[in-house]
């Protein structure tokens, strides 16, 4: 992948999903980490176990991505498909990589000892969490079995991460931040406030005037209730070269939005 990263997929993978069984949560993680680090998701899907299915998900992210991000299916039973899908889909092989194994021996070594499963041994469907699309790269996991996996091609990138929440989390922050920190241009600043304010329809063209006065500035509103209160949660962004620069037009656009609604808004985050 040539230039810096700005746009991301996400493929979420597993019929316990789309069948309800499962609440994806890992892809709305994803988002607000990604969002933090001002990388924009451009789309967002969920498929079922099958080859195709992954398949058509993947070229339908690449087509708008810089960086694409799967969940699930990395496990080691026969419906956990998503490496040998993204070796089908990128006309590469399937192979036995040392250093995955290695991550998949260490990790049941330790949850042997720990009393979680009843062998150490790298039997087949363990094998198979080794299995991974050739040039790639393994990515460790110290909470679960499966590594992660990143492939390098010359218009994406794709990480695959497991579907289990705590070792996606772990995997994205030990080994995919670093990656985007290193490739990220310029400086992002986000600050999300509250107004008192109702109705959002009414507040609406007071987003339109600001973001005309902000060149640069992109907000973002939701009605949240508290009880009996309702306020309007607003998430105001910028991106630029400036760090300095990008404060000051997020800190403008917010001030602009409480002159203009005669309202003070309060500080969620910054």
């Amino acid at each position: 992948m040539k230039g810096g990263v700005r746009r991301a997929g996400i493929l979420v993978i597993g019929n316990e999903v789309l069948d309800g069984i499962i609440l994806d949560t890992n892809s709305n993680w994803m988002e607000l980490r990604l969002a933090s680090l001002g990388v924009q998701v451009t789309r967002l899907a969920t498929v079922r176990d099958n080859l195709d299915e992954i398949k058509h998900g993947l070229l339908f992210l690449r087509e708008v991505s810089d960086v694409i991000f799967t969940s699930g299916g990395l496990g080691p039973t026969h419906d956990d498909m998503t490496l040998d899908a993204v070796a089908q889909t990128f006309g590469l092989r399937i192979v036995e990589d040392p250093r995955a194994a290695a991550i998949v021996k260490r990790q049941y070594k330790m949850l042997f000892e720990k009393g979680i499963v009843d062998s150490p041994d790298y039997i087949d469907s363990r094998r198979k969490m080794a299995l991974i699309p050739e040039g790639s790269v393994p990515l460790d996991n110290r909470v679960g079995g499966a590594p992660g996996v990143r492939l390098d091609l010359d218009d994406v990138v794709v990480f695959c991460l497991p579907g289990v929440p705590a070792e996606l989390k772990f995997i994205f922050d030990d080994s995919v931040v670093p990656w985007l920190e290193e490739r990220i241009e310029g400086h992002y600043y986000e600050k999300i406030v509250e107004f008192p304010v109702k109705d959002e329809s009414v507040f609406a063209p007071l987003i339109n005037k600001a973001m005309r006065k902000n060149p640069g500035v992109y907000i973002k509103s939701m009605p949240r209730r508290y009880g009996t209160t309702d306020v309007l949660r607003v998430w105001v962004s910028a991106r630029g070269e400036n760090e300095e620069r990008v404060r000051e037009i997020v800190e403008s656009a917010i001030k602009d939005l409480s002159r203009l609604s005669g309202t003070t808004p309060t500080i969620v985050s910054q």
